[in-house]
């Protein structure tokens, strides 16, 4: 299941090195059952960031996603705050993530 955690729009006096008008970006958690317990069933979450850009009225769109990230919603909220508040884009994604993990 994948449920919207938060989103922002950068216009274009934040965009100093982009052509871009402006830029949404969506961060969601992703989760899913672990049928892996035989004792409980937990969640596994995970992270998908979604870029969606205007520029010269053409719309792209770019996403990227972190299945099974951590079985700790507490975690994975931190995680989507950092993102959020830094504005972290799809791309840079899986640097980030290897970087705080």
């Amino acid at each position: 299941m994948k449920k919207l955690y938060a989103g922002i729009v950068l216009n274009k006096d934040e965009l100093t090195e982009s052509n871009s008008n402006r830029i949404e970006l969506e961060y969601y958690k992703i989760s899913k059952k672990n049928k892996g317990s035989f004792t409980r069933k937990t969640n596994l979450y995970g992270i998908e960031i979604v870029k969606k850009e205007y520029s010269e009225g053409k719309k792209i769109k770019e996403k990227n996603n972190i299945y099974n990230v951590t079985n700790d919603e507490n975690v994975i909220n931190k995680l989507l705050n950092i993102l959020k508040n830094n504005k972290v884009t799809p791309i840079a994604l899986n640097d980030i993530m290897n970087e705080v993990m």
